[in-house]
Formats: C-alpha cells, sequence, structure tokens
C-alpha cells in the first residue's frame, strides 16, 4: 500500500470513529432524558396509588359500616340527607 493510500484510509477511520463516539453520545444522552421521564411518571403514578388506596379503603370502611349496620345507616342516611326524623323529635338545622 501506498504511503498516501494509508493516509487516507487512517483519516477515513478516525472521522467514522469521531462519528459513531458523537452518535453514541447523542444517544445516550436522548436514553438518559428517557429514564427521567420515565422516573418522572413513576413518582407520580407511585403517588396517585398512595392517593386511590387511601380512598379505597376509605370506601371499604364506609361500606363494611353499612354491612354491619345497616338499620343505623339508614336511619342517619334518612335524618341527614332527607331531613326526616321520628315523631315528635325537634330538628335542629346547622346554618
Amino acid at each position: 500500500m501506498r504511503a498516501s493510500t494509508l493516509k487516507l484510509l487512517v483519516k477515513l477511520v478516525t472521522v467514522f470513529a469521531v462519528m459513531l463516539i458523537v452518535f453514541l453520545f447523542v444517544l445516550l444522552t436522548f436514553q438518559y432524558v428517557k429514564i427521567n421521564e420515565l422516573e418522572h411518571a413513576q413518582n407520580r403514578l407511585s403517588s396517585e396509588l398512595i392517593e386511590l388506596t387511601e380512598i379505597r379503603q376509605t370506601y371499604e370502611t364506609e361500606l363494611d359500616y353499612i354491612e354491619n349496620n345497616y338499620n343505623s345507616y339508614v336511619e342517619d342516611y334518612v335524618r341527614e340527607v332527607l331531613g326526616w326524623g321520628r315523631q315528635n323529635e325537634i330538628k335542629f338545622k346547622s346554618e
């Protein structure tokens, strides 16, 4: 091989290596950004899961109360929502 051909080959390999390094750096940067976005989404979803679990627990507690104290629940509901009461009962209204 001649020296000029060898120099050209070295330059081409060098340019290719630099382009490959730049490409890999850009790819790595995009992957880093994507990982951060996914971590943010995971944190948001974890917070939402905790909130929904608390709401579910509240509903389960209320359902347990309704199932175990049905008559009392119906009476409380009728008093609070419908404003009904027992005969000769004095009603107090909040302002």
